[in-house]
């Protein structure tokens, strides 16, 4: 039997790093089904000006790389399994007692909560399986010292939800191997199908209000309200920014593991048709506080009552945008951009986790 030889047979999967820009074994990395990537070895070559009597063209023996990076956007359909490790990788949640899946009694369900951490120390490697034209290989693409700069879950009318990460990197590991920190490349891992359906618009809801407490390092919502009318996509976007320029001599033209350099930034929008209780829009005027959560619920797993569970929660917004207006003929909406706060009490955002996964 011969080998499909297209994106048909592409294959990702990622695992955690013990040491920057060093690619683990990948026994174990977890795969998911995505619907592209635009991960890319990134060079940055300078050439001199090589002025010489007579000289018509640049000198190939003065162009010099300066500088190597990777990275690209991996976008997917909201995974109800294996979305554990990439929340970890999203929030910084590593070492958060709440963050390790726990099973709740002994039905088979697990549950995990994520507030934001730091980065720093934590890195992934992904390899992106790529198929050639001329006989079907695979060949693996393997991209080392990588974290999460942005990420993004949103969901449209009737559509699955979407999750796409932004991923900077160290290094792709590919062709001829220059790297100094990898003395071989990565083979391409044995593909191993990722279990589990997907998270989408039936079974999404939005809650708005509410008053949010923080207990043991875990924010709740007691008493929102079911936003009703929700019509168009809903979305929430995190952002962190990385120093992607520690290009120090003696590590370059590699660079040293991006740290924080900036204010992170959470933020998200949701279209509602116009009502005369004008909740979004008086919130908007008066620049009110209030709590937004988006909950994601999936089939019913385990033996218990529990659900499959994606939920984000904000509880210090600011909405955003611009008043109303009519169109035309159709049904007015309003469109609420919001930004997520920190009141220095409740955590800035957190996602809450219910799987059949134990880790």
């Amino acid at each position: 039997m011969g080998n499909l030889e297209s994106g048909l047979a592409a294959q990702w999967c990622f695992i955690d790093e013990t040491t920057y820009g060093v690619a683990p074994s990948l026994t174990g990395a977890k795969f998911y089904a995505c619907d592209s990537d635009t991960l890319k070895l990134r060079k940055v070559p300078k050439q001199g000006t090589s002025l010489y009597a007579g000289a018509l063209y640049p000198t190939a023996a003065r162009r010099v790389i300066t500088q190597y990076s990777a990275g690209g956007a991996v976008p997917m359909d909201l995974p109800q399994r294996y979305l554990q490790q990439q929340l970890f990788r999203m929030f910084g949640s590593f070492g958060q007692s709440a963050s390790a899946l726990t099973e709740d009694g002994s039905t088979g369900a697990y549950k995990a909560v994520h507030a934001p951490g730091p980065l720093e120390g934590h890195t992934f490697t992904c390899q992106a399986g790529r198929p050639t034209v001329d006989n079907g290989t695979v060949e693996p693409a393997t991209y080392t010292g990588c974290k999460i700069s942005e990420w993004e879950i949103s969901a449209g009318m009737s559509e699955i939800a979407k999750l796409t990460l932004t991923i900077e990197g160290r290094n792709e590991l590919l062709g001829t191997n220059l790297d100094p920190l990898n003395g071989s490349l990565p083979g391409l891992q044995a593909f191993a199908a990722p279990p589990g359906g997907v998270f989408y618009w039936v079974g999404a809801s939005v809650y708005y209000g509410g008053t949010p407490t923080t207990t043991s390092g875990v924010t709740t919502l007691a008493s929102p309200t079911l936003a009703g009318n929700v019509k168009g996509p809903i979305s929430v976007k995190h952002t962190t920014p990385l120093d992607l320029t520690r290009y120090a001599p003696d590590v370059s033209p590699y660079r040293n593991e991006p740290k924080q350099n900036g204010l992170r930034a959470a933020t998200g929008s949701m279209v509602v048709e116009w009502l005369s209780a004008e909740t979004y829009y008086n919130a908007y005027a008066a620049d009110t506080a209030t709590a937004i959560e988006y909950q994601f619920l999936g089939p019913a797993i385990g033996t218990g009552s529990d659900i499959a569970t994606l939920s984000i929660l904000c509880p210090n917004v600011r909405l955003e945008g611009e008043s109303p207006s009519t169109a035309g003929a159709e049904i007015l909406t309003q469109t609420v951009p919001w930004t997520a706060l920190d009141d220095r009490v409740n955590n800035v955002i957190q996602a809450t986790y219910i799987t059949l996964d134990a880790s």
